[in-house]
């Protein structure tokens, strides 16, 4: 995770951040019954640990060192590009992608920069799906105040809290601390260490209580490059230099943004499509730039290292896709040898094609591991808001922007990671029951089943949430896809704007046809008057599209009487299900309860 401070207020705030910090802050579902027998539930067979920033190198030079005996050989685990926790986390868990590179990003369709510090310490899809997270705001501020002591206490209460849930067959726990370590220069072999000894109590444990070894798989979703003195490199005043303007929405060939909320090595740039080829050139140029990536408006991809230049050509779709490399001025990914090998091997088709785990296996110890599939994807698949130029730094230089600067004062910075390179990159899996094998964070699932037991959050409490037909046929969560769309959404693009409601298990089973579902939309941003609702309409669940399995449904926003929106405001959204009680005319009365609030922004247009 790359994470910036938010201004701190005075002593006295910093203080409340740091008591708040020693808090217990795991936010976890409530544990499950065990029924009214008394008998006590199974514990799972399996435990992952989402370890944020633990980079391979590390895992191995710790079972040098004599630590995790009881795990076989640790494999490469190679980021997305930029290598940076959201959008890697989603990768890896199979969710869908989130909306930006980072929690404060650049929105496409409303041509602005949304978020800002507080979002960065937000909890995200990834987080939620976790049985055990520390998702809170205070809690991720106080793995930066206080890094070594928060990281060992997430791993001390992994397992205390293992141990007492049963019922399921997998527990997901997220931890965010070593990274953050990392970030503030902690003492990671002491982390590992303790980390190991902490696993193995919890493998005594578990052997003494069930007769049977606990299945425990490690991951990381990228690495971190040590860089304790990199310096920061002005990126906004070498684009400023050749006449490029940073704003937050783009209305000129000349303006560029950025949605980097931290301190990183890889990020993305926003610009007009037809002023992609020449941003990119720019910042190629710069000195500390490793390779830029940038997308043409006919949707080429190439990657340019200062005046090297190749394309990068795919064909297929999703995890059958495969991947060519064509240099045109010189080998910016120092590629070449590479390919002449699997020519040699015969590991390219006749059009030098080869799929991403061949590509994998040739790159996995190189500079650039894994490179084109990542390039590919982090322009196309890994976010909602995609960028059209990508930026790989080396390990001299960094970038901050917003309020990283002032976390830089207030305490020196340890290394960071986004970059394209392998320092940056690589992640770890690593399991104590099957083998394992270097991967990409797209399919490292597939090595222990897929992950299709991840922690459903809807479950307990009801949500809702907009989003597009699209997106909805892609979610493997959503229960629409594994099923052919309802005739009511088939026959729209997929880009139609949907609100989507999840049900929990309590309300899946009170809600009726009769049910009828009131939808509430009132403009929050810029403040409008209190009874100013921009729209009311009431609608039965028999006419919301509605998922095989009932637990989701989905209505077109076209529908909800959306016919005044303010252009560039924020809405707040609220659902309730109406019940009547009695439908006698003398006595009618309902049963009104609360589904779940969202927002939604709109565009220049109100749209």
């Amino acid at each position: 995770m790359v994470f910036s401070f938010p201004r701190l207020a005075g002593a006295s705030l910093g203080a409340l951040m740091f008591l708040a910090s020693c808090l217990p802050m795991r936010s976890a579902p409530p544990i499950p019954s065990t029924g009214g027998s008394g008998a006590e539930r199974p514990l799972a067979r399996r435990l992952v640990l989402a370890l944020d920033g633990i980079d391979y190198r590390d895992v191995e030079a710790a079972r040098a060192r004599g630590l995790f005996v009881g795990f076989r050989a640790p494999s490469r685990l190679i980021s997305t590009f930029p290598s940076i926790s959201d959008v890697a986390w989603h990768d890896i868990m199979g969710v869908l992608p989130p909306a930006g590179y980072q929690r404060v990003y650049y929105s496409s369709r409303l041509n602005t920069v949304v978020g800002d510090a507080l979002d960065a310490i937000r909890p995200i899809e990834y987080e939620r799906r976790m049985d055990l997270a520390f998702d809170t705001k205070w809690h991720h501020l106080g793995a930066y105040l206080i890094s070594n002591r928060v990281a060992r206490r997430e791993v001390d209460t992994d397992v205390r809290e293992f141990l007492k849930r049963d019922g399921r067959p997998t527990i997901y726990a997220y931890n965010v601390g070593p990274d953050a370590l990392q970030h503030t220069r902690g003492d990671l072999n002491r982390y590992l260490e303790h980390l190991d000894r902490r696993l193995t109590a919890l493998q005594d444990s578990y052997v003494n209580r069930t007769g049977r070894l606990l299945e425990i798989v490690i991951l990381s979703d990228h690495g971190h490059n040590r860089a304790t003195s990199a310096q920061f490199l002005p990126v906004v005043e070498l684009l400023a230099s050749a006449g490029f303007r940073t704003t937050k929405s783009l209305m000129s060939p000349t303006d560029v943004a950025f949605s980097v909320d931290g301190v990183t090595t890889g990020f993305g740039v926003f610009c007009s499509p037809d002023s992609a080829s020449r941003v990119a050139s720019v910042l190629a140029a710069m000195d500390g730039v490793d390779a830029v990536t940038f997308r043409e408006p006919d949707g080429r991809i190439f990657v340019r290292a200062d005046t090297a230049l190749a394309e990068i050509t795919w064909r297929g779709t999703g995890e059958a896709t495969e991947y060519g490399y064509r240099p045109v001025v010189g080998d910016p990914l120092q590629y070449a040898p590479i390919l002449n090998r699997m020519r040699y091997d015969g590991a390219v088709t006749a059009g030098e094609y080869a799929s991403a785990a061949v590509w994998l296996r040739y790159t996995a110890s190189e500079a650039f591991p894994a490179a084109l599939s990542r390039i590919v994807r982090g322009h196309l698949a890994i976010t909602l808001n995609p960028a059209p130029v990508l930026v790989s730094l080396n390990d001299k230089v960094r970038v901050g922007l917003g309020a990283a600067s002032v976390a830089n004062k207030m305490r020196p910075l340890g290394g960071t990671h986004g970059a394209l390179s392998a320092t940056n990159s690589l992640g770890v899996v690593m399991s104590n029951f099957v083998d394992t094998h270097d991967d990409v964070t797209a399919t490292v699932r597939h090595q222990f089943g897929g992950f299709n037991d991840l922690f459903d959050p809807q479950t307990e409490k009801s949500a809702i949430k907009p989003t597009t037909v699209g997106l909805l046929r892609s979610d493997r969560w959503s229960g629409f896809a594994v099923a052919e769309l309802p005739a009511t959404l088939a026959a729209v693009p997929d880009s139609t704007p949907l609100l989507v409601i999840s049900l929990s298990n309590s309300d899946h089973q009170r809600v009726r046809a009769t049910t009828r579902v009131r939808v509430e939309i009132r403009q929050t941003s810029p403040r409008a008057a209190p009874s100013d609702v921009g729209s009311v309409s009431r609608w039965t669940t028999t006419e919301w599209a509605s998922s095989a399995d009932g637990r989701t449904l989905a209505l077109p926003v076209t529908q909800l009487l959306v016919t005044r929106l303010t252009p560039s405001a924020e809405y707040g959204v609220r659902v309730l299900f109406e019940e009547t009680v009695d439908s006698t005319r003398s006595n009618r009365s309902a049963d009104i309860r609360a589904v779940g609030r969202t927002t939604i922004r709109t565009d220049a247009r109100g749209t």
